[in-house]
């Protein structure tokens, strides 16, 4: 089909080079630490790759990283909620925890799906349109959630004295 982006005609190694900071920046604002986030860029890349879809332009491919990277993070956060940690380890999430403030916090508090919509818009530049497209939801849903996200971080942001605007 044309029009379509295959990866024959630019590379996986073109697309890593292009986007791999991106998807790990998302990555990062889940795991909060380098290991994690850069298993998880590998992985996302690895089904990339595996996934013989096809996109129609470099952004689209872009979102679906960045989407799939998400999923992955949940995933692996949920597997590891499950576990029980030594009580060493439980005292070192404590103080990452607590070192976090203003903004970053705030968007590491907000539900996954504010928090995807949140990183898309506004640290990667997609419209909610795209937005729409590229999360099978109606436009209307991702202003939902773009402004309850908002709101939400105006509101833990002026708790805490930061400005909201």
């Amino acid at each position: 089909m044309q029009g379509e982006l295959e990866f024959a005609s630019v590379g996986l190694k073109t697309l890593y080079r292009e986007f791999m900071p991106s998807v790990y920046r998302m990555a990062y604002s889940y795991m909060q630490n380098h290991p994690d986030s850069e298993d998880i860029v590998q992985e996302a890349f690895l089904r990339l790759a595996q996934s013989g879809k096809r996109f129609e332009d470099k952004r689209q491919v872009q979102a679906w990283l960045i989407i799939t990277a998400a999923n992955l993070c949940k995933d692996l956060l949920r597997r590891s909620h499950r576990k029980e940690l030594p009580l060493e380890a439980a005292d070192k999430v404590a103080a990452r925890h607590e070192e976090k403030s203003g903004v970053q916090a705030a968007i590491q508090a907000l539900p996954d799906k504010y928090r995807t919509v949140i990183y898309l818009h506004y640290y990667e530049g997609y419209s909610v349109k795209e937005l729409a497209k590229l999360l099978h939801r109606p436009e209307s849903t991702i202003k939902t959630w773009l402004n309850r996200g908002r709101e939400s971080l105006r509101e833990s942001l002026g708790e805490e004295g930061g400005t909201a605007r």
